[in-house]
C-alpha cells in the first residue's frame, strides 16, 4: 500500500522530465529511428551536459546559503553525485561475474574524466582561444582533492 503510494509520487514527478526527454530525443531502438543514433547520442549529450550544469549550480547555491565552502561541497556532492553511477555499474557487472570490467570501469571512469574533463578544455584554451597560454589554477582545496586521491588509489 505505501510503496504503490511512493511509486505514484515519484512518477508524478519524473513525468515532466520523462516527458520532455522522450519529446527531444529520438529513440533509436525503434526501427524507425535506427539511422538518427548519431542524434539520440548528442542530444543525450546534451541534456547530460545540462543537468549537470544544473546540478552544479543549484550545489553551489545551496553551499553559499549554508555556508559550507565549494570545496567540501565539491568533494562531497558533485564527486558523490558523479562517482555513485560508475559504483552501480560496477557492481552489477561483477554480480554478472566480470570482475574484470567492473576494476577497469573503476579505474578507467576516473582516467577518462581526468584525461578528457581537463585535458580538453586547456586544450582548447591553450591551443584555439588563447594560443601558448597557460591555465592558472585558483582552488584552496587543490591539497585535500589530491590527498583524497592519493589516499583512494
Amino acid at each position: 500500500p505505501a510503496d504503490g503510494k511512493m511509486n505514484k509520487i515519484k512518477w508524478l514527478l519524473t513525468w515532466p522530465l520523462i516527458f520532455v526527454l522522450f519529446t527531444t530525443i529520438p529513440n533509436c531502438s525503434k526501427p524507425r529511428w535506427e539511422k538518427f543514433f548519431m542524434l539520440t547520442f548528442i542530444l543525450s549529450t546534451l541534456w547530460i551536459a545540462l543537468f549537470s550544469y544544473f546540478m552544479v549550480w543549484m550545489v553551489t547555491v545551496i553551499g553559499y546559503t549554508l555556508g559550507i565552502p565549494d570545496v567540501i561541497m565539491g568533494i562531497t556532492f558533485l564527486a558523490a553525485g558523479t562517482s555513485v553511477p560508475d559504483c552501480m555499474a560496477s557492481l552489477i557487472v561483477a554480480r554478472q561475474g566480470l570482475g574484470d570490467m567492473a576494476v577497469s570501469n573503476t579505474v578507467g571512469s576516473n582516467v577518462f574524466d581526468i584525461l578528457v574533463g581537463l585535458g580538453v578544455p586547456w586544450g582548447l584554451q591553450t591551443m584555439a582561444i588563447d594560443y601558448g597560454s597557460t591555465v592558472k589554477i585558483n582552488s584552496k582545496g587543490l591539497v585535500y582533492s589530491v590527498a583524497l586521491l592519493l589516499g583512494s588509489v
